[in-house]
């Protein structure tokens, strides 16, 4: 069964691979969509086909995108700096409502596209009800930097640091059947929960090597200092030894983490920020580890991302993405529900794994997930001087992990695929941003909503 699990997914993961001379690798001439504008700006309402600015609205959630490489609009007429802001209003039921600023700093110039430099600021809290009362479910704040042309123009550099806090984090267990069970009130309470806070800062670079080929390399440094609340199951769990006498889990500490990245990207897209057609993978190898060296967690990992946009007419878009992360040492407790080499993405639950899974719900050594996305944009308008585009998206997730490389009762039998289906809609706001709300079911939302088995999730730019 387990190698059937694997099968169903990398089969789905093989049809995202480009094979040479396919006729859908070419441009396809399209229908141009009949664009009404409405300026509200001005006195008059009249016909305007201009392509939309090229200056994009700040990002509104901590969900981190890799930014683009390529053309994103028009060039700017002059050099100049750009800064805009706006509240942010949003969240899902993991983290609860969600309230903040966010505000972009960005130096524009028609000798650079998309900028010659951008810096992106974020301060955010939300609030949830939980079983402690109303508290402040997690406080995220970042300062990112984008240098698309540095050294000469050879090298793109991408720093920033973060800071982020969460009261209940999801910590089920290790393995691909772990069960939640209620408490005798009928509740789950704190039992699955944990307190993460983690500061992070990061240095990620790109540098072009031929046609739609590049490489890209890392380094990232971490504190984290997890918490746990008494009796929870990452309690029990952090007591717990192996039958060689081992610890269960590992990283129940404040640890500092160091970690290095490195890998080949191949990216055909058309646009970055809402592809119509085109392929994009990503092989990269992370190596890490972490002080003090008695908790013995060092550990390294191998990622593969594989997308691919197929454009089905007029404004339809089919988009699928296949992604495995297979990790090997003795990697810290919190990271067996995370992946990726450069930006960290919580999988295989949450709004960049499986949607409609909690944060936190499965946990091991490799994760597995594959996403399909059927996209149409359908309304288009231009107020306060600015374009948008209204869209909406129906999908289905599906993925799972596996506790170890071997049978391992903790993963159950059978297939064991998870999965979410769902549908949202997204606004394009002028040429670089888009907002989107997605709603997800999936029957694992229960273990952290019983009476409510939808995730909800707002959130900037596309989820691939």
């Amino acid at each position: 069964m387990r190698a059937r699990a694997f099968a169903a997914l990398i089969g789905f993961a093989l049809a995202l691979v480009p094979s040479p001379g396919r006729a859908d690798d070419a441009p396809e001439p399209a229908p141009a969509p009949r664009e009404f504008t409405l300026d509200v700006s001005s006195p008059a309402t009249a016909i305007d086909r201009r392509p939309p600015p090229g200056l994009p609205p700040p990002r509104a959630k901590t969900v981190e995108l890799l930014p683009p490489t390529k053309p994103v609009g028009d060039k700017p007429e002059k050099e100049e700096n750009e800064l805009a802001g706006a509240p942010i209003i949003g969240g899902n039921t993991d983290i609860g409502f969600q309230v903040g600023v966010a505000a972009t700093y960005t130096r524009v110039s028609p000798r650079y596209v998309p900028y010659r430099w951008k810096m992106d600021g974020l301060f955010s809290a939300s609030i949830k009800d939980g079983p402690r009362g109303l508290e402040a479910a997690q406080q995220s704040h970042d300062l990112r930097v984008d240098v698309p042309r540095a050294v000469w123009g050879k090298v793109r550099v991408m720093p920033a640091v973060f800071f982020e806090r969460t009261v209940n984090a999801g910590y089920f267990g290790v393995g691909n059947d772990t069960r939640a069970l209620k408490m005798p009130d009928g509740t789950y309470g704190s039992r699955y929960q944990y307190i993460h806070q983690e500061i992070r800062a990061r240095v990620n670079l790109r540098s072009p090597i031929k046609g739609p080929h590049s490489v890209m390399y890392g380094i990232t440094l971490r504190n984290v200092n997890p918490s746990t609340y008494a009796g929870s199951k990452l309690d029990l769990d952090a007591r717990r030894l192996t039958e060689d006498g081992k610890p269960y889990i590992r990283g129940v500490e404040t640890l500092n983490h160091a970690m290095v990245a490195g890998g080949w990207v191949y990216d055909t897209r058309d646009n970055e920020i809402t592809p119509k057609r085109g392929f994009f993978t990503e092989t990269a190898l992370r190596l890490g580890g972490a002080t003090p060296t008695r908790a013995g967690v060092y550990y390294g990992a191998a990622n593969v991302v594989l997308r691919r946009y197929v454009p089905l007419g007029g404004e339809w878009v089919f988009a699928m993405r296949g992604l495995v992360d297979a990790m090997f040492g003795q990697p810290a407790f919190y990271d067996l529900s995370q992946g990726g080499p450069f930006i960290p993405m919580d999988m295989p639950g949450g709004p960049q794994g499986v949607r409609g899974v909690p944060n936190g719900r499965y946990q091991g050594l490799v994760k597995v997930v594959a996403n399909a996305e059927l996209r149409v944009t359908h309304l288009r308008f231009r107020l306060f001087g600015d374009d948008f585009r209204v869209g909406n998206v129906a999908f289905v997730d599906t993925g799972r992990v596996f506790s170890r490389y071997g049978p391992d009762p903790r993963d159950g039998k059978g297939l064991g695929l998870k999965y979410g289906v769902g549908g949202g809609f997204f606004v394009v706001w002028g040429t670089a941003a888009v907002f989107r709300v997605e709603f997800a079911y999936s029957p694992d939302a229960t273990s952290v909503n019983p009476n409510f088995p939808l995730g909800i999730y707002a959130a900037d730019g596309q989820m691939f």
